[in-house]
């Protein structure tokens, strides 16, 4: 049984990430951890094509930030492939998001994550904030 991310988080990311089946986990919060770092290992390589394996096909992002006015935004839902796209269209700069405060709750097959982030481009600090996950348990069976 692996995890995957179901909804939306705060920032970039979220939707169906599936864990590596190879690895053993000694409970399902190292396992939730374990998708959502791997995630941004991906990120900061700059490997799409893991991004894209890592979500279900019908994963989405949205955002949640306040505008110079300082007005709440919420942004429309995008599909997983627009930032694998973006990735994939080559990272001119470094991208570094880390995480830190992370909280993982779980009910059986259903877990939610909560991580405060700082992302830095090209080394040098650009924004911080929060993300959140939420992601079902799937049995993979294969041939």
């Amino acid at each position: 049984m692996r995890f995957a991310i179901i909804l939306p988080s705060l920032f970039i990311v979220s939707s169906l990430l599936k864990a590596q089946q190879s690895i053993l986990f000694a409970n399902d919060e190292q396992q939730v951890r374990f998708v959502i770092l791997e995630l941004f290992d991906d990120y900061r390589a700059g490997d799409s094509l893991r991004i894209r394996n890592t979500f279900t096909t019908n994963a989405t992002f949205q955002s949640a930030y306040y505008n110079k006015e300082e007005q709440s935004i919420l942004s429309k839902l995008e599909s997983i492939s627009t930032f694998a796209n973006y990735i994939g269209g080559g990272l001119y700069k470094e991208h570094d998001e880390r995480l830190w405060n992370t909280s993982i709750q779980i009910d059986k097959n259903f877990a939610s994550a909560w991580t405060n982030y700082v992302f830095y481009l090209n080394g040098q600090f650009s924004h911080c904030g929060s993300e959140n996950f939420l992601l079902i348990k799937f049995i993979e069976v294969r041939i």
